[in-house]
């Protein structure tokens, strides 16, 4: 049986107080600052390419990405099995990709007992296949995985195998920073075409899978249902040090908009986290990271140890609202 650790640690212990602009000399929990370039910030370029392929998203053709648990929100315990599922509505080469939090990149599609990458129109693929002799079970502690599956119309190699190496049944990239690069160039070949070659269609799904742990407080995510409509939110990182930027991730199974984001402090003080007039999209089948990658501000991690609530309220294009919250920590 083989073990596909899908995790994310999140230590809770921070307090919050007021947004406040770069200048101020005040102390507070989170300082949201002006920046150019904000997610090539403290993390560098290679943090800001992870994310841009996390966010990264097309649509030439219709794709479904799914886990057996979409109906409570994709949220499993530790040792529980998890089954994936992916349909095409064209014909396609598929790649699925598992973003772990501590910074791996397994390649689960193609795999060792399934090599070949053309899925056709309407095929159903699962992972693991019915009648394949392993299963894939979460693993602690408790936290997020992103899942990408990245479909094109013709073969592309969207990874470098020699930078793959075996492990079980699936692969991991040896280095995840050449690995999101190669990635993006999908995106760079679309917008460059060849007169010579058929147009480049493509088209990504993200799923976020969750992982609980014993202590409901631990694993930086929240889930918020309300009929069919199921909304998850999430920090990007386990533990933030002060003076890290903090990025805060949404998806959604209805179109919406984020109307509102603010913090819980351990004052019981509600804060705004969200610019006036900024009220980005949440897409399903996407991932929505705040500060998006055009977006000329952060949020920085600049508390005193504590625990805090960030919580987030959505409206779907009928008007219809959910709040969903999780709990952040951040650590001197």
């Amino acid at each position: 049986m083989v073990f596909v650790v899908l995790s994310m640690v999140l230590v809770c212990a921070c307090a919050f107080a007021d947004v406040l602009p770069k200048t101020t000399s005040a102390t507070r929990d989170i300082v949201l600052e002006e920046d150019a370039n904000p997610k090539d910030g403290k993390g560098g370029a290679d943090e800001a390419a992870k994310l841009n392929v996390e966010e990264m998203t097309n649509d030439d053709f219709v794709l479904s990405l799914s886990s057996e648990r979409a109906a409570d929100g994709d949220v499993y315990a530790i040792g529980d099995k998890l089954v994936l599922s992916f349909t095409s509505k064209q014909n396609c080469h598929l790649t699925i990709l598992d973003f772990t939090p501590s910074g791996k990149i397994l390649v689960l599609f193609p795999n060792k007992w399934v090599q070949n990458a053309q899925v056709s129109a309407g095929q159903v693929v699962k992972i693991p296949a019915e009648g394949q002799k392993f299963s894939m079970k979460v693993g602690g502690p408790a936290g997020v995985d992103v899942i990408k599956a990245i479909a094109t119309n013709q073969e592309t190699q969207i990874l470098d195998p020699e930078n793959q190496e075996l492990m079980g049944p699936f692969s991991v990239l040896k280095d995840a920073r050449v690995a999101t690069r190669d990635i993006l160039l999908v995106e760079e070949e679309d917008q460059k075409g060849d007169a010579k070659k058929q147009p480049l269609k493509w088209a990504a799904a993200s799923l976020a899978v969750l992982t609980k742990g014993e202590d409901p407080k631990k694993g930086g995510f929240g889930v918020a249902k309300k009929g069919d409509w199921i909304v998850k939110c999430w920090a990007d990182r386990d533990l933030f040090l002060l003076g890290e930027a903090i990025f805060v991730k949404f998806q959604s199974s209805r179109p919406a908009t984020v109307v509102s984001l603010a913090n819980k402090g351990a004052s019981g003080k509600m804060n705004t986290l969200l610019p006036e007039g900024v009220v980005p999209e949440v897409k399903p089948g996407s991932i929505t990271i705040l500060p998006g990658q055009n977006d000329k501000w952060k949020l920085i991690a600049a508390s005193k140890p504590g625990e805090d609530t960030v919580v987030a309220k959505l409206k779907d294009d009928k008007g219809e609202e959910i709040e969903v919250s999780f709990i952040v920590s951040v650590q001197e």
